[in-house]
């Protein structure tokens, strides 16, 4: 199969764009929460900061690929059961159920991959600060501007899609992540961390 029709299949694949933009707000969420947890308990390493988002980013990859593949791969055999008692044959080897089987694949890795990417991105200003190229406070707010770029631009597919006011949709995303900030900064006013 060649590159073209796997992303042929992505493009035909609703689900897969709804993993993505699912999961990609669910590591920005978290990565966010990650970093502001660290910036309220002092923390002025950037390699804590990087191996705790990544240490959240990968379990949560490893968890989207395995749960998305084993949802998706459920669903696509009870089409094919279903499909196979209609058309009265089986269909095990055939063009149609490798595709299911490509599709579920692909769907998983969409899952999984989205959140550790964005969170790569949003942890950036650490990996720079890491290298003694930034100091670690400017990465701190670096990162969180990041988040909110990334929640709005996630906002705006989402508008795109929906065909909804691209900017009331972005903004209602980077709610979601003044909301976790909010949250945060009570424990920290509460004396939690």
């Amino acid at each position: 199969m060649t590159l073209a029709e796997y992303f042929r299949i992505l493009r035909e694949e609703d689900i897969a764009r709804r993993y993505f933009v699912m999961n990609s707000f669910d590591g920005t969420l978290v990565v966010l929460g990650v970093i502001v947890a660290m910036y309220f308990s002092g923390i002025n390493d950037a390699r804590i900061v990087i191996i705790s988002c990544l240490g959240a980013s990968i379990a949560m990859a490893v968890s989207g690929i395995w749960s998305a593949y084993a949802a998706e791969r459920a669903e696509r055999t009870k089409s094919l059961i279903e499909l196979e008692r209609h058309l009265l044959r089986d269909l095990s080897e055939t063009k149609v159920s490798k595709e299911m089987e490509r599709i579920a694949i692909l769907v998983a890795l969409v899952n999984g991959f989205s959140p550790l990417l964005v969170s790569l991105v949003l942890i950036s200003p650490f990996f720079i600060s890491h290298l003694g190229l930034l100091p670690i406070g400017f990465a701190f707010y670096l990162s969180i501007i990041l988040v909110i770029v990334v929640l709005f631009l996630i906002g705006v597919f989402v508008g795109i899609i929906g065909k909804e006011d691209i900017v009331k949709s972005g903004s209602k995303m980077v709610m979601a992540g003044i909301v976790v900030g909010i949250i945060m900064y009570l424990l920290e006013l509460m004396k939690v961390f």
